[in-house]
């Protein structure tokens, strides 16, 4: 009876003897269960006669019962499938089939092989059905984007190599991590945003993180994330030791850009390269002095590893298929910046906004883990930090899920006084409140606050930056020249206050 069945299995990869020893070996022993499962899945058995088996023989394991041919039978021998080619008869040839029981992982690996070709035979067939199918809504490009994702898919899911690894295994990856980083001068572990106390706060960006940069709009998240995506692809080359050992600064950066076009953060980019304000560009008031200051930074910047890819509203799904798909063009990528999580979509309908985003940043942060990179993602905050009088943004400020705070290893908020006091001036005949205006104005112009809400490898807290507005640049900010500066008003002041008695 089991020949008729296998008969006329010919025409598809497939090896159906094989799946039958590997039953037969977990049968034998469940331990080879423990061996294979994290390998394949019903789904993967071509004969269903032999898919069906295994969810049975897997049911029973996962009962913490053992599965033999005995506690197995009843079960077989109530199903219609099993019934139809002789059920006991079929189970009993499969039993007695001759196996090497320690072999039971290359088993499973063929049959894994085997379904992959099959799938990839479906594939093929779907993406000629649906490229000879012209409909107005269906492009070239979505059926490549679809495409793509069902072949990510495939090929991470129920990798061998995936579950745990041994101690000295990750032992020495973090040794080689440590090395890398006693061969750099600035002593930053981590990938450096170009920003000497942000470095110093954070250690740099770290592999494997998802950094959220949440603010109001009009604070510059944006332009803080563009700036680091700059400093890092401005900074890329290839240290080599005495001994041959290499580390690397800077990196590869890809940029998602969900709200602005990538002609604007490239004008953004060169305007902060060549310190000619973009507003003077947009305006037609450039001269030819800052025109020759504009083209050389764009020579200077015309070779950064920098990708940048303005697709609106793409779903997680997108942003993984196409960072990997990036990741292989280019041999790896050191920083991605997606702006910004709540433009992105979630790969299926949620009637509750909250889970969708839940979605977007378990994926981002998925994302990180499966590339190895640090992932930064711009996040908007709710409005409740206007209706606060001291209006510095809080976790509890990220907007629509706390599954932005769950998932961010670092959480960055953006805060400009300087923007609420431009908004706020009070009456010229109020003149109290106008001085006491006068007097923040200065003190907070061209200032911004990088506030450390969450910090899962350090310290939270606050560090101060400087912005200038017309470059959407952020630097440095000095201490010591602030202080000097402050001290000389202050003596200003007393010899004003002496010359008039």
């Amino acid at each position: 009876m089991s020949e008729s069945v296998e008969e006329k299995v010919t025409k598809v990869p497939q090896n159906t003897r094989l799946e039958k020893a590997l039953l037969s070996a977990i049968l034998y022993n469940n331990r080879h269960y423990d061996d294979v499962k994290g390998i394949i899945s019903g789904e993967h058995f071509y004969l269903p006669v032999h898919r069906r088996l295994f969810q049975l023989i897997e049911a029973v394991i996962r009962q913490n019962r053992v599965a033999t041919t005995e506690t197995v039978r009843p079960y077989v021998e109530q199903e219609p499938l099993l019934k139809e080619i002789g059920g006991a008869e079929y189970f009993a040839d499969l039993v007695a089939t001759n196996i090497a029981p320690r072999n039971a992982r290359q088993y499973a690996e063929q049959v894994r092989e085997f379904a992959i070709r099959r799938t990839l035979m479906n594939i093929g067939s779907t993406l000629n059905s649906e490229a000879a199918t012209v409909k107005a809504t269906t492009t070239a490009d979505r059926i490549i984007d679809d495409t793509e994702q069902v072949l990510y898919k495939l090929r991470t899911e129920g990798r061998a190599d995936a579950g745990f690894r041994p101690f000295s295994e990750v032992q020495l990856e973090a040794v080689r991590r440590a090395k890398r980083a006693s061969m750099l001068t600035s002593k930053i572990a981590g990938l450096s945003t170009g920003l000497r106390e942000l470095d110093s706060k954070l250690g740099g960006l770290h592999r494997s993180d998802l950094i959220v940069i949440a603010g109001r709009p009009g604070m510059g998240k944006t332009a803080l994330a563009t700036n680091i995506a700059y400093n890092v692809a401005r900074n890329y080359r290839i240290l080599t030791a005495q001994d041959g050992t290499t580390t690397q600064l800077g990196g590869k950066v890809a940029i998602l850009s969900m709200e602005m076009s990538s002609e604007q953060l490239v004008a953004r980019i060169l305007a902060e390269s060549s310190r000619v304000p973009a507003t003077r560009i947009r305006n037609s008031r450039i001269n030819p002095s800052e025109f020759a200051q504009y083209a050389k930074a764009a020579s200077q910047c015309f070779s950064l590893p920098l990708y940048i890819d303005d697709s609106p509203g793409l779903s997680i799904a997108d942003i993984s298929v196409r960072c990997h798909r990036l990741q292989r063009m280019i041999d790896g990528i050191d920083l991605i910046v997606v702006d910004y999580v709540q433009l992105a979509k979630a790969s299926s309908k949620f009637q509750n906004r909250n889970y969708e985003i839940a979605e977007i940043t378990a994926g981002l942060k998925s994302l990180a883990k499966n590339l190895d990179t640090p992932v930064i993602a711009i996040s908007q905050l709710s409005r409740m930090t206007e209706n606060r009088e001291d209006q510095k943004p809080q976790l509890s400020d990220l907007r629509d899920s706390g599954s932005i705070e769950q998932d961010a290893d670092l959480v960055l908020f953006v805060y400009r006084k300087a923007y609420y006091l431009e908004r706020s001036k009070p009456d010229e005949s109020e003149q109290k409140k106008l001085l006491l205006w006068q007097e923040q104005s200065r003190e907070h112009h061209n200032m911004a606050e990088i506030i450390i809400g969450k910090n899962r490898h350090g310290p939270t807290g606050a560090l101060k930056l400087t912005f200038n507005g017309a470059l959407t640049k952020f630097g440095d900010y000095d201490h010591k020249a602030k202080l000097e500066q402050k001290q000389a008003e202050a003596a200003q002041e007393e010899e004003a206050s002496a010359a008039f008695g």
